[in-house]
Order: C-alpha cells, then sequence, then structure tokens
C-alpha cells in the first residue's frame, strides 16, 4: 500500500495519506507535508520533537497535528523527515518527528506551505484501512 499520494488543485495543493490505522494514516500524512516542503531524503533525523495537540474528533485533530508541524518549520525553521504517533483518541493526539534545522547549503526547498485547510477534508475508514484527504494553503 502507498503512504501518500500528492494531489493537484487549481489554487493550491493536497495529497491523500493512507494507513493500516488512524495512527498510520496520521504519519503518513505528516510525511506527506513533508515532502511538500522539502525533500526528505536530505534531513537527517538529528532532532527529536514532541507534538501534542488536541482537537473535537479525527478530522480536526489530523489538521491540528499537521498545523503544529507546519508551525515548528516555520517558527524553529525545522525540516522533518520521520513521524510516529504515540496516543490518539478522539480529543488528542501525541507523538514525536525527527528532523533537524534548514540548512540552506544542504537542503532545497520545494513550497512555501502557508497553512493547513479544511477545505475537502476527509479522513475516513476504507476496507483497505484509512484514507485522508488534504489540501494546504500555498
Amino acid at each position: 500500500m502507498s503512504r501518500f499520494r500528492i494531489l493537484e488543485h487549481t489554487a493550491d495543493i493536497g495529497f491523500e495519506a493512507f494507513g493500516a490505522t488512524p495512527e498510520e494514516v496520521f504519519e503518513n500524512s505528516a510525511r506527506a507535508l513533508a515532502e511538500l516542503i522539502a525533500d526528505p531524503k536530505t534531513v537527517r533525523p538529528v532532532d527529536e520533537v514532541s507534538i501534542q495537540v488536541q482537537g473535537d474528533g479525527l478530522p480536526d485533530l489530523l489538521v491540528n497535528w499537521l498545523s503544529e508541524i507546519l508551525f515548528r518549520h516555520d517558527a524553529e525553521h525545522l525540516l522533518f523527515c520521520d513521524f510516529k504517533v504515540e496516543s490518539l483518541d478522539d480529543h488528542a493526539v501525541s507523538g514525536k518527528a525527527w528532523g533537524e534545522k534548514f540548512d540552506p547549503a544542504r537542503h532545497q526547498t520545494n513550497l512555501m506551505v502557508k497553512a493547513i485547510t479544511y477545505h475537502q477534508l476527509s479522513l475516513q475508514q476504507t476496507a483497505d484501512g484509512w484514507r485522508a484527504q488534504v489540501y494546504v494553503d500555498i
């Protein structure tokens, strides 16, 4: 099963993420976001960052999870290469992200992601597991 795929949109860009569990689809959504920002293959997992957010249901938590990752990128100039959800329920998600500070000599950014949107947001269980669709404002 593919982890994610990028979706084209007239004004924005999005992705579909897949997983056997909700935790896995959250992790793969974060990986898709990281790839929109920069090539994760060039990012070393030298810094570990805790991510904890609250929300009202799984779709809201997914937006808040991704928004916190984007905030850490913007505020702390971090690029990420991997993610692990440690706990998830209908009101909170916590996990870890690994990456490093942006180094212009080694990293080339792809897109400047401004925000995670609720536009056409979907998170659902399918016959094959879980699927999320997320669009971001660029």
